[in-house]
């Protein structure tokens, strides 16, 4: 998956694989020692193997091995020592996770056949997500599937991605350690990336082959692969290591009476600024230390303080979501939430804090075209089915078969201003994927560029072209393929039709442009050219993910 590597930088607590049967325990205050030994080729019997407390003893001292730099970008990091092969020889994994992109980097050693040394149980750096990238193993317990015929242990779990706000890859993953080589399985694959607003995610799905599948056979991926075999569940048994914060004098706070002194709460990551645009998505992430609960608080322009509740009476259509990991969902972001701001505030035992305020700037791009929209907003909310009014105040005809009328703006021609594209929502079939209206910029102000009729139809194709078909009667009709540059619309390809009754009627095939009858150099068709290229043209029309307005 693709990584944006500027985006490291602490992110949030992660929690790490733990024991199969026996939990993880704090590693001893004996001193870090960098010696390593040198493992031996001769066998020892498991009977002779060296005791559990003897084998963390012999982890404790290559501590130098497998754990991580004091280096801001790993702080913090954890680790666990387990048995998940369950063959008598204990493994440490120590793991971390940073960056907005969440991205996850382990060291994973075993005990070697004769207790004497650490085995590197991915001498390759086993990827799964990207280089040195792990899937997040973030769970309070863990899935085991065990198959007896083949002694093998597979511990499943989920990894994410994410490339901005608005999208994100997902994928289920099993790790099977065996003969102290770890191995990680691919099991199905999910992107999700919410374009320019709308009610939902844009949403692939793909099996380990690569091959589509719906979100619901992701969901069930892992219980599809491992059908048959005795699953159990574990529990994740984790220590966290942060040498900045253990280095850092922290004064004690007072203990209420009759209770043992409490740490204070920690920031570890505050929520950062957020640019968006009306009817987008967004997410807000804040950790801290010893905190035991979280309230999100929104604070207005005029800098009153609002509950999530509140904040969302204040602002019409907006929805806010508590999710897992210390994470706010924010959608249908509304234009009046601009100038807004987000914080945490986390108590426990020892006190409470506050994040740092993020700011929210909504680009309000939409209000430059508000005179064309409240045409269709008035004609749809007064319930105008006259079509005078659409030929009057030129906008299209097609809205009447619709239920409602939405809108997107995308950037079609790449010179950096969004074109306002409206659509219907709903309503008769032969109005769907019509494109009603389409308009740019120039200097500021609205230009119409394209507007639907019942014989003069637009449509937008996923590559951003423009596919124009009309009528002109019985004796004609084309189909146009064309390309937007700033606000003037170019053909590029076209079939027509052209019944004229004079020689040369017929079917053609018309590059470099459109004209009206056939031209000299105009390749001829036969009819079922004709209808292969409208189909082929029409199969790559994209219907926008739109903003409902009326």
């Amino acid at each position: 998956m693709k990584r944006i590597w500027t985006l490291l930088a602490v992110l949030f607590c992660c929690a790490v694989l733990c024991a199969c049967t026996a939990k993880g325990t704090a590693p001893s205050d004996t001193p870090a020692s960098t010696e390593t030994p040198v493992p031996t080729a001769e066998t020892t019997p498991a009977a002779a193997l060296p005791t559990e407390a003897e084998q963390r003893e012999l982890i404790e001292r290559n501590r130098a091995l497998w754990s991580f730099p004091d280096d801001p970008w790993s702080d913090p990091w954890f680790y666990t020592v387990t048995d998940l092969d369950h063959n008598g020889r204990l493994e440490i994994l120590a793991a971390t996770t940073q960056g907005t992109g969440i991205f996850t980097y382990a060291n994973y050693y075993e005990v070697n056949e004769t207790g004497t040394a650490l085995v590197d149980c991915c001498p390759g750096d086993e990827e799964t997500e990207g280089a040195d990238d792990w899937p997040e193993i973030i769970l309070n317990t863990l899935p085991c599937f065990h198959d007896r015929a083949a002694d093998r242990y597979y511990y499943t779990c989920e990894g994410v991605t994410r490339e901005g706000a608005a999208h994100q890859y997902f994928g289920w993953y099993a790790l099977c350690l065996k003969d102290g080589a770890a191995e990680w399985e691919t099991i199905a694959r999910k992107e999700l990336e919410w374009r320019n607003g709308g009610e939902g995610p844009y949403t692939v799905c793909t099996d380990a082959a690569g091959n589509p599948i719906g979100e619901q056979d992701y969901d069930a991926a892992v219980e599809k692969r491992f059908a048959g075999l005795e699953k159990t569940e574990l529990e994740l048994v984790w220590t966290r290591v942060d040498p900045r914060e253990a280095n850092m004098p922290v004064a004690d706070p007072p203990a209420a009476p009759g209770e043992p002194d409490a740490p204070p709460v920690i920031i570890t990551k505050n929520p950062t600024g957020e640019t968006v645009t009306p009817g987008s998505r967004t997410w807000f992430i804040a950790h801290a230390d010893n905190a035991v609960s979280l309230t999100w608080l929104f604070t207005s322009p005029q800098g009153q303080t609002f509950t999530l509740a509140e904040t969302m009476a204040a602002n019409p259509g907006l929805r806010l979501e508590e999710l897992e990991l210390d994470t706010l969902a924010v959608s249908d972001i509304p234009a009046s939430l601009d100038g807004w701001s987000v914080q945490a505030r986390f108590d426990g035992p020892g006190g409470s804090a506050v994040t740092t305020a993020a700011a929210i700037t909504v680009e309000n791009e939409v209000m430059a075209y508000a005179e064309p929209l409240s045409r269709y907003f008035y004609a749809v909310s007064h319930g105008i089915t006259d079509l005078s009014y659409a030929f009057e105040n030129g906008i299209s005809e097609f809205y009447t078969a619709a239920e409602h009328v939405g809108y997107a703006l995308l950037d079609l021609d790449g010179d950096g201003t969004r074109e306002l594209l409206v659509e219907g929502i709903g309503g008769d079939d032969f109005a769907r994927g019509v494109l009603y209206d389409l308009y740019t910029l120039r200097d500021g102000v609205p230009v119409q560029i394209a507007c639907s009729s019942a014989r003069d139809r637009w449509y937008l194709r996923a590559d951003y072209s423009l596919l124009n078909e009309g009528s002109g009667g019985a004796g004609h009709s084309a189909c146009v393929l064309n390309v937007l540059q700033g606000d003037s619309l170019i053909p590029l390809e076209a079939v027509i039709t052209y019944f004229a009754n004079v020689p040369g009627d017929g079917f053609y095939h018309q590059t470099g442009g459109y004209s009206y009858e056939p031209r000299p150099g105009d390749e001829p068709l036969s009819e079922e050219e004709f209808s292969f290229y409208m189909r082929n043209w029409e199969a790559g029309v994209l219907v926008p993910e739109l903003i409902q307005f009326a």
